[in-house]
């Protein structure tokens, strides 16, 4: 038996986690799930529901238990008719031989159709309880409902579905539990009288989900070589594991950056060092990189993201509240007295995000997310795709000199090495200053290196 444990753990991700759900499940506690977008909720949601994985966590104890997935972004519309109409939907698809079996599926088929054509709005939730009490008295297992993509619900219907899946909860103790997965905590996503007995219900029953562990990750990325034609090495696995963490969505992001450079060919060490640094280069600007990030910073809560910005600004303390928060959600990761960020792609974007929003900012700022760029905290006209190419490479190497090949390499393509001269580059250089200098015929950022190149300095 633990043979056979060891092998499905070696072959099954987030196995620790799954394990940790179905200590809740198995003694019908609720479970609020909580992770930052594209961490893979709804990846370990389905595993739940996979009655594979059911035996495999709760042996002969599955057989007693029957799970329904209900992924929320399904709903036909943003009701409370909508959101009862889904549940049974689910109910109806995924558990039609066990309700047959039992007799039942007339008569939740009957109410099913009275959610769907109620003869009066109060006919609504009457059927779906009416549903539900069926199951919970007469299917003959415990009834778990896995909510999915459930923040939008939980902000938008009307609060007395959730006094009534409470209320449901409360008559049906030893026979029905509900599991949520959402970006933030129930509670953060919304408050008062409405829904407060409903978040109750996972006080005390939250689950933070946070990026895979390395052994996860790994395979994530060896999935991702199977399906794409690109060969990684040693070195290239750690350059991905350094950017994207254990995060899902920058793993398949970074991946994907890194295999547009590396294809199929296997290359030696120094290839490898040069392959990471163009590559590096590119993930700042890049738009799937770029989205990833984009879409953890704007589920973060205020308090949350003022702490991230606040680490990297040496004259702000953080909240130590904000910090707690960050830790739960696995944003930051111990490392002593020195939290650290999951991973360098989103790092980066936080110490973007703190250019951005200094009050005080001045010199050259460019919001690589926005394609926004300000000079001393004003915005610049708009840049010429050369002259923002040239712009975000001498931002990226800031204080640095970049040489004329270079500038031709980054900016126009490897293509045009012999094709673009210097008095082209310094016509582009000129138009450049002409939207960035406040007088460009003495330019104070955009630095010319004589015999060497050009830098861009703060100011």
């Amino acid at each position: 038996m633990v043979g056979l444990v060891h092998e499905r753990t070696a072959t099954r991700p987030r196995w620790q986690e799954t394990e940790h759900i179905f200590g809740y499940i198995r003694r019908l506690d609720p479970c609020s799930i909580i992770g930052i977008s594209n961490i893979g909720k709804s990846a370990l949601m389905r595993q739940l529901r996979d009655p594979e994985v059911q035996r495999d966590h709760l042996g002969a104890d599955a057989d007693q238990l029957a799970l329904v997935y209900i992924d929320c972004n399904r709903m036909l519309e943003m009701s409370d008719q909508g959101f009862y109409e889904l549940v049974l939907r689910c109910i109806l698809d995924q558990l039609r031989d066990l309700v047959q079996e039992r007799g039942i599926d007339g008569d939740l088929r009957t109410a099913y159709e009275a959610v769907v054509s109620p003869p009066s709005p109060f006919h609504v939730p009457l059927s779906f309880n009416q549903a539900i009490t069926i199951l919970v008295k007469q299917l003959g297992r415990e009834l778990v409902l896995l909510f999915d993509e459930f923040d939008a619900p939980l902000a938008r219907i009307d609060g007395r579905v959730f006094l009534n899946l409470r209320a449901l909860r409360d008559q049906y103790l030893r026979q029905l539990t509900y599991v949520t997965a959402t970006d933030r905590r129930l509670s953060e996503i919304r408050g008062g009288e409405d829904v407060g007995e409903f978040n109750e219900l996972f006080a005390h029953y939250r689950y933070y989900l946070g990026p895979l562990n390395e052994e996860d990750a790994r395979r994530f990325i060896a999935a991702f070589t199977e399906r794409e034609p690109v060969t990684f090495g040693d070195a290239d696995v750690q350059f991905i594991l350094e950017w994207a963490g254990g995060h899902p969505g920058l793993l398949e992001a970074v991946s994907r950056e890194l295999g547009l450079v590396t294809g199929q060919p296997v290359r030696d060490a120094i290839q490898d060092r040069i392959i990471h640094r163009q590559v590096a280069e590119r993930l700042a600007s890049s738009l799937n990189v770029r989205s990833e990030c984009a879409k953890v910073w704007r589920h973060l809560t205020e308090v949350e993201q003022q702490a991230l910005l606040a680490l990297f600004d040496p004259g702000r303390r953080p909240d130590p509240i904000g910090l707690t928060s960050l830790q739960q959600k696995r944003v930051l990761v111990s490392n002593g007295d020195d939290p650290r960020l999951f991973c360098r792609a989103f790092t980066e974007y936080v110490q973007r995000q703190h250019l951005v929003q200094r009050p005080e900012a001045r010199g050259i700022v460019v919001d690589v997310d926005s394609g926004e760029v300000y000079v001393d905290g004003k915005p610049t006209p708009a840049l010429t795709n050369l002259e923002y190419r040239l712009l975000l490479l001498l931002y990226g190497r800031m204080g640095k000199i970049c040489d004329k090949y270079t500038v031709v390499e980054s900016v126009w393509g490897e293509a045009y090495i012999d094709e673009v001269d210097d008095a082209r580059i310094e016509k582009l250089v000129s138009r450049l200053r002409q939207k960035i200098e406040p007088d460009p015929s003495n330019p104070r950022y955009l630095i010319t290196v004589r015999g060497r190149g050009y830098k861009l300095v703060g100011g």
